[in-house]
């Protein structure tokens, strides 16, 4: 009977730290980036973490236009989920599939594009790529982002 008793707490907690979401240090993804390119202003803030939380901002600005996206990574009990607004629409939720020193996946299949977003650090700068699929074709579209804000490009206004 003790080793019965015994057994069942064992399961239990072990069961309860494979439910508990890993800590993850996503503070590298923290700070103020920038990419200018061909007119192309790519602008992009992350706050925290704090509280299991970052909250992040995107403004896109090209030709006279503008467009942004609203982004939230938060953590919860299943683990962490990448939250993206774009324009303001209802937020679409895209779960934590892989993470690494530096590097975090993102997925959500039933999106068609993107279907999965990645951020990864090399050295000082910031990369981030979007996949899936658009009109039944593989797309892929990938961002570098150094170190600044919009102010830093020799084009900014």
């Amino acid at each position: 009977m003790r080793k019965l008793a015994l057994m069942l707490v064992s399961m239990t907690v072990a069961a309860s730290a494979a439910r508990a979401a890993p800590a993850l240090d996503l503070s590298w993804l923290a700070g103020d980036w920038r990419r200018c390119k061909d007119g192309e202003i790519v602008e992009e803030r992350w706050l925290g973490p704090r509280g299991d939380m970052l909250i992040g901002a995107n403004l896109t600005s090209s030709k006279g236009k503008a467009s942004f996206e609203n982004l939230r990574l938060a953590r919860s009990d299943d683990g962490w989920t990448y939250w993206a607004s774009p324009m303001g629409r209802t937020p679409v939720p895209f779960r934590m599939i892989e993470s690494g020193t530096r590097r975090a996946v993102f997925a959500n299949p039933e999106h068609g594009f993107p279907a999965r977003i990645v951020y990864w650090r090399e050295g000082d700068e910031l990369l981030a790529r979007i996949e899936g699929t658009i009109k039944d074709k593989p797309a892929a579209i990938e961002w570098r982002f150094a170190k600044g804000t919009a102010a830093d490009c020799p084009q900014a206004p």
